[in-house]
């Protein structure tokens, strides 16, 4: 059957994760750890992770103190979801045609890591079909956008129809 997305050591949850090894490895099988584009994407996730890695100790640090760091939630999902948009265009990159191949049963990944050579072809497709998902759940990137810029900065809300306006009454496309 079909798992679910993450649920395994090498899927795109852990993907996201420790996506800079798995990745580092697959441009090394491809002859790509020269190429500069390919260079600088994996240290963007590099740098990303670690951006990740360093914002959870500061929040830890604040509520340990008593603290909050506002807007940190936000933060950390616009990342997460620009993490998995690298991770995956990066992933294709690297993978070139290979990335056209997915394995959905555990039988299918074994044989094409056997055919292709590449362990962690099927991670790395698995994480760019998932891709997809994590700026959309939990509030889209947008929405994140919007709630920093008038909860943490103090903006304006964006204009629009008064909360107490009845839904048949909201303007409509025709």
């Amino acid at each position: 059957g079909r798992r679910a997305a993450g649920s395994d050591a090498a899927g795109p949850g852990s993907l996201a994760r420790s996506g800079t090894a798995l990745l580092v490895e697959a441009a090394r099988r491809r002859g790509l750890l020269e190429d500069p584009v390919i260079r600088q994407g994996l240290v963007r996730l590099h740098i990303l992770n670690e951006l990740g890695r360093f914002n959870t100790a500061r929040v830890k640090a604040a509520r340990e103190a008593g603290r909050d760091v506002p807007g940190m939630p936000n933060i950390a999902k616009l990342t997460m979801s620009e993490v998995v948009r690298l991770v995956r265009d990066l992933g294709l990159q690297i993978l070139g045609p290979y990335g056209t191949l997915h394995g959905y049963s555990e039988d299918d990944r074994r044989q094409l890591a056997e055919a292709t050579g590449m362990a962690e072809l099927t991670a790395i497709t698995e994480a760019a079909l998932f891709a997809q998902a994590p700026p959309i759940y939990g509030g889209t990137d947008q929405i994140q956008r919007n709630i920093l810029g008038e909860r943490v900065l103090g903006l304006p809300k964006e204009p629009g129809p008064d909360r107490d306006t009845p839904f048949s009454q909201l303007p409509k496309n025709a």
